[in-house]
């Protein structure tokens, strides 16, 4: 008796995990659910720029900020060239659109830090330093949070390696 007891838990031990199995297999075949996972295996773990980069003088600040509108820019041609579901078609759009936004305004925001710490001359200048910055490292937080919006609608992860 405890015999056919294994037996039979075992059946319905199978016979669930298939049922799982199944009703995953169909929602991973979604159009939606198909083009949420080709972007996130283009976009995960993005980073602002790629590779090691100098930092210490504008050029190196100008350098960064075209390096990270370049990583942006190919990650979401290969993006672009995903065709999205009807349904998603608009809001993958205005997606796209606002991580280029997002990218050039991490790529301004950049240089206007490295310009606003490079043009502290005096101690009144470098007393307000701090609150300057502060305002210029929050500069995209709007934009991040529309952003923020779009990806969680998409189900997509950030593409600019700024996080949103």
């Amino acid at each position: 008796m405890p015999a056919l007891r294994i037996a039979v838990a075992a059946v319905l031990a199978a016979a669930a995990l298939a049922a799982a199995t199944a009703r995953g297999a169909s929602a991973q075949s979604s159009p939606a659910t198909a083009y949420s996972v080709a972007v996130a295996q283009i976009c995960a773990d993005a980073v602002l720029f790629d590779g090691a980069r100098r930092m210490g003088t504008r050029a190196d600040a100008v350098a960064i900020a075209r390096a990270i509108r370049i990583s942006t820019a190919r990650r979401l041609a290969l993006v672009a060239a995903i065709s999205a579901p009807p349904e998603l078609a608009r809001a993958s759009r205005r997606w796209i659109s606002t991580q280029r936004r997002l990218a050039s305004l991490y790529a301004r925001t950049w240089v206007r830090i490295f310009d606003t710490i490079d043009a502290v001359r005096s101690p009144a200048q470098r007393a307000t330093l701090a609150d300057r910055l502060e305002k210029l490292v929050h500069a995209p937080d709007r934009l991040k949070q529309a952003a923020g919006r779009l990806d969680r609608q998409l189900n997509v992860p950030d593409c600019t390696g700024g996080g949103a």
